[in-house]
């Protein structure tokens, strides 16, 4: 069951995010594209891709890097920090609303990111690389 959230950011040191648990033999039938969950077997936390799911961290610590950007209301491409070759490759919200690659954004091969709409003013964007 989800819940409205009215503040999009959580201040910090003040509070945490629980995201749903459980083994590999508990993943949903029917999971969604961009489905986050802990595994409490492999003691990972996995996303879904639309195929499979896969670990973010394999048994130690994640590196990322997060792209911030603000929404205009008219401005749809944005410039990342990092070129990203696939659309599935990042993981982008938009306020706190997952986006779905290439139904919602489309990449270049390069550093663009370009949404099929403009994304609201004032409303914070985050595009979520991971690093190997």
């Amino acid at each position: 069951m989800g819940y409205f959230v009215k503040n999009r950011q959580l201040q910090s040191a003040s509070s945490g995010v629980v995201i749903p648990t459980g083994s590999t033999a508990q993943r949903p039938d029917n999971p969604a594209f961009g489905l986050i969950r802990y595994n409490t077997d492999s003691g990972h936390i996995e996303f879904f891709n639309g195929n499979i799911f896969q670990s973010l961290a394999a048994g130690g610590a994640v590196n990322y890097t997060v792209d911030n950007f603000t929404g205009t209301g008219v401005q749809t491409v944005f410039t990342m920090s990092q070129v990203v070759s696939d659309a599935s490759q990042i993981i982008v919200f938009v306020g706190s609303i997952y986006q779905i690659p290439v139904t919602n954004y489309t990449v270049n091969g390069g550093y663009d990111i370009t949404f099929t709409s403009a994304p609201p003013d004032t409303m914070p964007i985050n595009v979520i690389h991971t690093n190997s």
